[in-house]
């Protein structure tokens, strides 16, 4: 097939023009399709007759045609997250095709480039006699321009790498989900500030006045600023050892901490607090579902995390014993004596299934490092704010009690009862800051302890 993608020597203008059935029959109009649509489409390239066999006639007929193909061709993308823009698809389609392209193809394909983005100039109001995509100063549209400089890879979109990073990482789901959000606050930064959102132009200045307009501005707190900040650090230092980016511009960019002044414990910026007793009557007493019931119950006399019991499972409450197998921390796999107040209720969740059910069936996975519990972790907050129990004060950041109150509760009371620091921090998953081993307690002697702990914490009477 005679196909021109170029100007010819001696032939005049025969772009996206061809004869496939020879000199002297019709002409019809011929698109490439990328490499990455093929599969999809069933062709190279897509052809449409002109219906003439005049050169001349062709020229002027063709652009309506090749724009025909264009659009079939665009039918058969499927935009990812971040390339909804249908001009930003089809440039990185030809971008894949240019960059493994040799010489003499990637000449070809500049031929086409140059020619969309004239198309796209046109289409904004350009005319077609001006047009100079890389002159100084352009003629060209700014997108005509950034069609021009994407597709023949002078410019790398920002979030062309992310999820190939992220695969690479071994970073929890939850991190991967705050490094997506992180990126997408800098290209909607960009989009605002009039900033071109590629990997080349995101200078040292280009990152500081993101952090501050972003942050330092809008009065963003310094750790949320400086977890995201530290998420486009973190990617930009595995866009330098995989593709030789130079200089990272988030290097030195994180926001200092607060300056230390002495906090009152009980004023609005002192610690999280455990729930009172009144507290506790209130929220036990409340119109909970059955599952929410249940593991405020549990949290309260066995002092475990939420998603701790979100991943219980019937085999690791044998014995009377809950066995957390899964935590942050070495300290945080540990065994529970499960409360005698608790085990009519345990044994009613266990039922008859298998030992490697989940003890709540019911709790949906999100995705996220495997929790279970983030859907029951919303709808308790909105419960405990419509009991009263909120405890969020002027300059705050949010209520000093929540569903880790429980947790709180439970250790305060386990304290007061005058049980030792370390068998508390045993039960708790905690580190212990008291330099007390159990290396003198035998395994028997260490249940007696933690049992009699967990017991001595009784739930207000109602």
């Amino acid at each position: 097939m005679n196909v021109n993608l170029r100007a010819e020597k001696g032939g005049g203008d025969r772009r996206y023009l061809t004869q496939p059935r020879g000199e002297g029959t019709t002409w019809y109009a011929v698109a490439e399709v990328p490499r990455t649509l093929r599969r999809a489409v069933g062709k190279k390239r897509l052809l449409k007759s002109l219906e003439t066999t005049d050169l001349r006639v062709a020229r002027i007929a063709r652009w309506n045609a090749v724009a025909d193909l264009k659009s079939e061709i665009a039918k058969h993308r499927t935009p990812g997250p971040e390339d909804q823009d249908p001009l930003l698809l089809e440039a990185m389609a030809l971008r894949e095709e240019f960059v493994r392209a040799d010489a003499a193809r990637r000449n070809d394909l500049m031929y086409q480039i140059t020619d969309r983005a004239e198309e796209i100039d046109l289409a904004t109001g350009g005319t077609r006699d001006d047009y100079e995509p890389f002159a100084e100063p352009r003629a060209a549209t700014k997108q005509a321009s950034q069609f021009v400089q994407l597709a023949s890879a002078k410019v790398t979109p920002v979030g062309l790498y992310i999820e190939r990073w992220l695969a690479a990482s071994t970073y929890s789901e939850r991190t991967k989900a705050d490094a997506r959000t992180a990126l997408a606050q800098f290209k909607d930064w960009c989009r605002t500030a009039s900033q071109g959102f590629f990997i080349e132009t995101t200078t040292d200045r280009v990152a500081a006045d993101f952090r501050d307009e972003a942050f330092v501005k809008a009065g963003v707190h310094f750790k949320t600023a400086n977890k995201k900040l530290s998420a486009l650090r973190q990617y930009w230092t595995w866009l330098e050892k995989s593709f030789g980016v130079k200089s990272n511009p988030w290097m030195r960019k994180s926001l200092p901490k607060a300056k230390s002044h002495r906090i009152a414990p009980d004023g609005p910026m002192g610690p999280e607090r455990p729930f009172t007793d009144d507290e506790i009557r209130i929220l036990l007493a409340g119109p909970a579902d059955s599952d929410m019931a249940d593991v405020m119950r549990i949290s309260a006399l066995s002092g475990m995390r939420l998603d701790e019991i979100g991943q219980l499972r019937v085999g690791d409450c044998r014995d009377d014993t809950f066995s957390v197998t899964r935590s942050k921390s070495a300290a945080g796999v540990r065994t529970i004596p499960i409360h005698s107040t608790l085990r009519p209720q345990i044994a009613k969740l266990m039922g008859r299934r298998d030992a490697s059910a989940y003890l709540f069936p019911d709790f949906q996975d999100t995705g996220w490092d495997g929790n279970r519990t983030m859907a029951l972790s919303k709808r308790f907050t909105y419960y405990r704010k419509k009991l009263g129990v909120h405890d969020k004060r002027p300059g705050a950041r949010r209520s000093k009690v929540n569903f880790h109150s429980f947790r709180r509760w439970f250790a305060t009371k386990a304290e007061d009862a005058g049980h030792r620091e370390n068998v508390v921090a045993d039960i708790m998953g905690h580190e212990s800051e008291v330099g007390i081993t159990f290396g003198l307690y035998s395994n028997a002697q260490l249940k007696r302890l933690k049992k009699a702990c967990v017991e001595s914490v009784k739930l207000p009477a109602s």
